[in-house]
């Protein structure tokens, strides 16, 4: 009984507290584990001893408190892919003429690149695929194989297969033809087969590289061929599986005026863009960095909906153990200190501290940014609400009701770090929550 017991609480625990998603702020490295250490040492140094009180209410509210905190620094974090998680930076690559060239921008350094990375682009030729065409042999005769059991090479990035397959007294070409289709294609091998039709009731079939280029020194990207052995030969000249109708070819271009290659039809460029050719192109197709407005409104108003949901969620949580007003009034503290004073951007503090936006007013804002000095209330609070998700995740424990005990004498130097104190109810239950 007390296993199925166990077991219960187990399954209660996992189902209901243990966060469902995986975001970048559960990825810590060493310094950043390191820093957590030292933010709960120091807070539990100089901390006073506590009733904490053994009961599933304290208990829920703390993993809860903790895991609001955890989804709201998640949430921060999935809004920009700088290494600066409260930078408000957002670029795109364009393109003169995105139906010939597409672009994307994978730099580091936006502020920078905006208005002075970018070069002109003309391609005169596209990167292909090497593709075999076999001979049209009539669909509802015969095959052209006798009955035997046949076996074939492929010689493709530098690695060889053998292929192996029957022939039946009662096959004819089409069927043939179907199952080397069908025995190519589930090898997985880097090249897809495909029966082709002709109008006059003649099929063959086409084996077509799945890659594009063909490498420095390599005449092709793969090669049909057969070799001595105890099956059967003569199917590769039979069905003409080694004739090359289309070889591989790489991609010709220029960037500003210099000749280059490629073996792809997508490559980047100087660690900034990322490059997708589609077509021959007739004249310079320019590609440059600018500013995604789209993109900073978006994150704009979605920082604002985290947070509103984070004081809606501690305004609306009433029991006699959780210090909600605590909680939610420390969160409209900081947007008090940063957010006010903005209504020109058309973000307003209402008065019961959920943050609003007039979307005209913001659009406009962003479309007439000088520089980003405008955004700086923005980014401190950012800054201030990851700070502050960081802070509950390390004691959420100040948050249910806990007695003070005993204070610890401020000036002796016996007082010793206790970093697991603070994490007693959730922090230290299961991995996750470390």
């Amino acid at each position: 009984m007390a296993g199925v017991s166990l077991n219960g609480v187990y399954n209660h625990f996992i189902q209901d507290y243990v966060s469902k998603d995986v975001t970048q702020a559960d990825a810590h490295r060493k310094d950043e584990l390191r820093d957590v250490y030292k933010s709960i040492a120091k807070i539990n140094k100089q901390s006073p001893l506590y009733l904490l009180t053994d009961d599933d209410i304290t208990r829920n509210d703390a993993i809860e408190i903790k895991e609001k905190a955890r989804l709201l620094q998640g949430n921060i974090f999935s809004l920009s892919n700088q290494e600066d998680k409260s930078s408000l930076n957002h670029t795109s690559a364009f393109t003169s003429d995105d139906e010939k060239v597409d672009a994307s921008y994978i730099g580091k350094t936006p502020d920078d690149d905006v208005g002075s990375a970018g070069f002109d682009i003309e391609v005169s030729q596209l990167a292909t695929g090497q593709t075999n065409t076999g001979k049209f042999i009539v669909k509802d005769s015969s095959s052209v194989l006798l009955p035997d059991n046949y076996a074939f090479d492929v010689r493709i990035d530098k690695q060889e297969y053998e292929f192996q397959f029957s022939v039946y007294q009662s096959d004819k070409n089409i069927d043939v033809l179907q199952k080397l289709e069908k025995l190519i294609n589930r090898a997985g091998i880097g090249l897809n087969a495909e029966v082709v039709e002709s109008g006059d009731n003649r099929a063959a079939l086409q084996i077509g590289g799945t890659h594009t280029g063909i490498r420095t020194g390599e005449n092709s990207q793969f090669e049909v061929y057969e070799s001595s052995g105890e099956l059967a030969t003569g199917s590769v000249a039979a069905l003409g599986l080694d004739q090359i109708s289309s070889p591989a070819a790489n991609a010709h271009f220029t960037l500003n005026g210099e000749d280059r290659m490629a073996i792809s039809n997508h490559f980047t460029v100087g660690g900034k863009f990322d490059i997708q050719i589609k077509d021959i192109t007739t004249s310079p197709v320019s590609v440059g960095v600018k500013r995604d407005n789209e993109a900073l409104v978006k994150h704009i108003s979605s920082l604002v909906d985290n947070y509103n949901k984070f004081v809606l969620e501690a305004s609306g949580k009433q029991d006699a153990k959780f210090k909600s007003d605590k909680l939610k009034s420390e969160a409209i503290g900081i947007a008090r200190q940063y957010m006010s004073g903005i209504e020109d951007m058309g973000i307003k503090l209402e008065g019961e501290g959920t943050i609003s936006i007039d979307d005209e007013m913001l659009h406009q804002a962003v479309a007439g940014l000088q520089n980003d000095e405008m955004l700086k209330p923005i980014r401190n609070f950012t800054d201030a609400l990851i700070n502050k998700a960081k802070d509950i995740a390390v004691d959420p424990m100040k948050y249910v009701d806990r007695p003070v005990v005993n204070y610890k004498n401020p000036d002796s130097r016996d007082n010793t770090a206790s970093p697991y104190i603070t994490s007693e109810y959730s922090g230290m239950m299961f991995n996750n929550y470390c």
